[in-house]
């Protein structure tokens, strides 16, 4: 695969791991922290992540949630010893991935069981798993009503071994009261048939400090990342937000008053203009729907995007900031200089409705990820020299 770097999404670990510490602080003491880092880490890296958060010698976290069992084999490969969930139902053809990588499915249903048992009995290994119980999501999970019999079949199946439950909270940030219902329903599963040593975990990144009740797991996902940093959790926790998004200026040039500004012309400039053309756009996921009410900082300024955002690129009013020229760093969300685009704005602006997993919409061909011990400059000038010189090694 060819690589053509377009832009930068930035990442500071040290962030990251200044909020773990945070949200450790207000868990009790017997409840272990298993960080989710589905979907490549939320798009910001799985092996970098993992490998930060999974170190041998000092591990942030006590297990980690996946998306699937290629995700698991990613992370054994980095040397993790910590345990792994797979969050999503096992295929047939990743039972031997599994099983190399060591890690433990959350299942649903008896035909999972079985599936599991006979492949165990084949290779001679006890395979250990997590039952996911449906309280009210409707979706992964043994129903809360039929768990009986699901336990019932269990005990025949000698080699899968229990040992942990799961749930997940499906409206934990617009329902209260159902959330607690689900809570509920959870704690008496738990209290009839957990075990001491279970891991017994909800997904709870938006309500650790109400609803873990009965749970000695929790799991995190966006909320480790500091997102999005108009939540009331991540305000209370004085979390950092992690990312942050550039391109750079890749054109700057006048067009006279009365041009119309990109595709279907939907936007008109009512006075001569200068235009700075900047190097991402919708296949880079910049969403379509900041065309013409986006902003950009350019030189420690917002400048707004006008006329469509396009394919690999968006215009933007450059009028009124001198200087302007290629290689400029453009920021859509982050900060620079004094001044800062929070992502929670961009996501609003954009119209996103599931933010966090707006993150997997960068294409790692086009956007490179950028690690950072240290934390964000805010001396532009300094940012730019930083910014230029890594440009400079492509």
């Amino acid at each position: 695969m060819y690589l053509v770097m377009r832009g930068i999404l930035e990442i500071n670990l040290g962030y990251l791991s200044e909020n773990i510490a945070k949200i450790k602080k207000i868990l009790p003491p017997n409840v272990r922290y298993i960080a989710a880092i589905k979907t490549n880490a939320y798009g910001l890296g799985l092996e970098k992540i993992g490998s930060f958060l999974g170190n041998k010698s000092h591990p942030l976290v006590d297990a980690f949630a996946v998306i699937d069992t290629q995700e698991a084999l990613a992370i054994r490969s980095l040397g993790v010893e910590l345990p792994i969930c797979t969050l999503s139902p096992v295929l047939p053809n990743e039972l031997e991935d599994l099983r190399q990588a060591e890690a433990i499915p959350l299942i649903s249903t008896e035909e999972e069981l079985d599936m599991l048992q006979c492949f165990a009995s084949g290779k001679q290994f006890i395979q250990p798993v997590h039952v996911k119980i449906d309280t009210g999501m409707g979706r992964l999970g043994v129903w809360f009503e039929k768990v009986d019999a699901f336990f019932a079949h269990a005990q025949r199946c000698d080699r899968v071994k229990i040992c942990g439950l799961a749930t997940h909270f499906s409206s934990i940030a617009i329902d209260k009261n159902f959330t607690q219902q689900q809570l509920s329903r959870f704690q008496e599963i738990v209290q009839k048939y957990g075990e001491e040593g279970w891991l017994n975990h909800a997904a709870s990144s938006f309500g650790i400090d109400q609803f873990i009740g009965g749970t000695n797991a929790v799991r995190i996902g966006a909320l480790h990342y500091g997102l999005p940093e108009d939540n009331a959790i991540v305000k209370h926790l004085g979390l950092k937000s992690v990312v942050r998004l550039s391109g750079w200026v890749t054109l700057v040039k006048y067009i006279p008053a009365g041009t119309k500004i990109g595709y279907e012309q939907t936007y008109c400039v009512e006075r001569d203009t200068k235009i700075a053309i900047v190097s991402l756009g919708y296949v880079d996921g910049i969403p379509v729907t900041l065309s013409s009410c986006g902003e950009v900082l350019i030189r420690g300024k917002r400048c707004k995007i006008i006329g469509r955002v396009s394919m690999d690129q968006v215009t933007i009013d450059v009028t009124d900031l001198d200087g302007v020229r290629p290689l400029d760093e453009a920021v859509f969300f982050g900060k620079q200089g004094g001044e800062e685009i929070l992502f929670c704005e961009f996501a609003e602006r954009a119209q996103l409705l599931m933010r966090a997993a707006y993150l997997c919409s960068f294409p790692e061909r086009r956007i490179t990820r950028k690690y950072l011990p240290e934390v964000f400059s805010l001396d532009y000038s300094s940012e730019k020299k930083n910014y230029q010189s890594f440009f400079s090694r492509f």
